[in-house]
């Protein structure tokens, strides 16, 4: 590819395809287009089953091992409330994602600032400033895994969306995911 692909087209190319998954797996998903302030997709269940699922979708271009967030992402979780990341890998294979529920994002991400705004000084050992920045990592450095649960590696792995079936990891969170995040 020979120039820089737009930051809106990319955030665009992954709802779209986070749409045509959930499409093709009979569920109604119809994009916000910038109208909801926290969520990107809505969607709903097929078969009768009457269940809304609110989706917020970070897209990155290359292959990703992480994403950036915002503080706002630290609260406004909700049982039928999802995050989606996804890694076009520069369209050079099949597009990534992985699905996670939003108390898992918020408690992460607050557990991540916690940490590094409270207690990890910067190398002149002065405190870092919040800009309102936040970002999370699926792989995850030896200087950072005071940052993340113990079990982080496993979390990320379960979200991990195969063969495009997006749908199986809204039934597939059970209290088992609520018991990864309370084992901090």
């Amino acid at each position: 590819m020979g120039h820089k692909i737009n930051k809106q087209n990319v955030g665009n190319a992954g709802e779209y395809f986070i749409a045509s998954m959930l499409s093709a797996q009979d569920y109604i998903a119809t994009l916000t287009l910038g109208r909801a302030e926290k969520f990107d997709i809505l969607c709903v269940a097929p078969n009768g089953e009457k269940k809304t699922y609110k989706l917020s979708v970070k897209t990155r271009y290359e292959k990703a091992t992480g994403f950036a967030l915002s503080k706002r992402d630290e609260n406004g979780c909700a049982d039928d409330f999802f995050y989606v990341f996804v890694s076009l890998n520069e369209l050079k294979e099949m597009p990534e994602c992985w699905v996670f529920p939003s108390k898992v994002i918020n408690d992460t991400l607050k557990h991540i600032s916690n940490v590094w705004f409270n207690v990890k000084k910067k190398r002149d050992g002065s405190d870092h400033h919040d800009v309102g920045l936040r970002r999370i990592d699926f792989v995850v450095s030896e200087a950072h895994k005071d940052l993340y649960p113990s079990n982080w590696d496993e979390i990320v792995s379960n979200a991990k969306v195969k063969n495009s079936n997006i749908s199986e990891k809204f039934s597939q969170y059970s209290s088992i995911i609520w018991d990864w995040i309370n084992k901090w």
